[in-house]
């Protein structure tokens, strides 16, 4: 599962600052642990380039996907009451190409 969250509805593709929040179960996990990411990306206007920060990783604990759930969840609550309320979740399967879709933010907010 994967999510990108701006605060403008049309974002420009290495341009606007955005967090990505990643949930995804662990390789080689016999029993299907999980791993979280936060990830904070940003124009660096001095190094005239796109920046992409890790914020939150948690791969040490053994999350199951409950635990994982609450906090991509929680993760995703105080980016939206920072403004970050448009949301970007990519829809793929391993035999398609990859497509963005625009979420509600109705959605994102919950």
């Amino acid at each position: 599962m994967i999510e990108t969250l701006y605060k403008t509805k049309t974002p420009e593709k290495e341009r606007s600052e955005c967090y990505v929040l990643v949930l995804a179960s662990r390789p080689a996990s016999e029993d299907r642990a999980y791993v979280f990411m936060e990830e904070h990306g940003r124009w660096d206007a001095e190094a005239d380039r796109f920046i992409h920060e890790v914020k939150t990783l948690d791969t040490e604990g053994r999350l199951t996907h409950e635990e994982g759930l609450a906090m991509f969840n929680a993760a995703k609550k105080k980016l939206a009451e920072r403004g970050f309320i448009y949301g970007f979740v990519q829809n793929y399967s391993r035999k398609m190409r990859h497509v963005h879709q625009l979420s509600q933010p109705e959605a994102v907010i919950a």
